[in-house]
């Protein structure tokens, strides 16, 4: 795995890349407020048959956000992205998301329906929750955020990150200590509360929801859930996966809302096959 920062627009854009760039490009998507370092667990082990690129979204881990104090709204992400990924030359790709990043993830797909070739979406309350689910799970987080932020630390984040894991011993060291550092650059706390309630204004992202277009999705999609995510109810995801015309839904037990550092061999597996049989 490579650490490269990558000039978009004038924003430099902290990207972990992995993998032969002559092969399928995965473009993995964090969760708002999180990093790329979210994917530590499968970037280098899905590269060895594929391109690999996990950015830092922008207003994220250690990419600047369009101006300090503000959180990125799904637009001026969006945008971010778009340029991004012309400036790594991706044709055909798959995008990968977990929470919020699945929505962007999805969202990419109505931007570029000829150019995304599979979807994945892990665990995702941002995709499939109705309102009154979504408000209250970003109000919890908010919560959850302010009290690791009094007194900002390994250990604080390492709290944070449990409540969000059926197994709370299986989130990596190396994450804490990235996120930690991304949080205690100065500004971050604004930037992450200006976001939140940008997404608590569902008047004003109701264009960037998809649970209403669900059937205009004719995508191959992969969703992999943990049944005991609190944040993203399973009962929402079933119900999704039965509107999306091509999409199968796996569900991992004695997981939470992060399959991919939960069950990292399981996700993997599952992701590998499901870009195995592209077409």
């Amino acid at each position: 795995m490579k650490i490269k920062f990558i000039d978009v627009d004038g924003i430099s854009t902290r990207c972990l890349i992995a993998g032969d760039q002559r092969s399928f490009p995965i473009l993995f998507l964090h969760g708002y407020g999180s990093s790329a370092d979210s994917w530590i667990r499968n970037i280098d082990a899905l590269s060895d048959e594929f391109f690999v690129i996990a950015p830092d979204m922008i207003g994220c881990g250690f990419t600047k956000p369009v101006k300090m104090g503000r959180g990125a709204t799904p637009a001026e992400t969006l945008a971010h992205l778009r340029k991004l990924i012309d400036k790594l030359g991706l044709g055909k790709f798959c995008p990968i998301g977990t929470s919020y990043g699945s929505l962007i993830a999805a969202l990419l797909y109505f931007e570029f329906p000829q150019r995304v070739g599979k979807l994945v979406i892990a665990g995702s309350g941002s995709c499939f929750n109705t309102d009154e689910q979504l408000v209250s799970t970003l109000n919890r987080m908010r919560q959850n955020f302010r009290i690791m932020m009094e007194d900002l630390s390994v250990e604080s984040s390492r709290n944070y990150q449990k409540k969000q894991c059926y197994d709370p011993t299986v989130v990596p060291e190396e994450m804490l200590l990235a996120m930690t550092t991304a949080y205690a650059q100065p500004g971050m706390k604004e930037v992450w509360e200006d976001g939140v309630e940008r997404l608590l204004d569902l008047k004003a992202t109701a264009p960037y929801r998809i649970l209403h277009r669900l059937e205009q999705m004719h995508v191959d999609t992969l969703v992999i859930w943990g049944r005991q995510d609190v944040g993203a109810i399973h009962e929402s995801a079933v119900a999704a996966v039965r509107r999306l015309p091509k999409a199968k839904l796996i569900t991992l037990e004695k997981c939470g809302h992060r399959p991919m550092l939960e069950h990292p061999d399981l996700f993997n597996g599952e992701v590998r096959s499901f870009l195995r049989s592209r077409s």
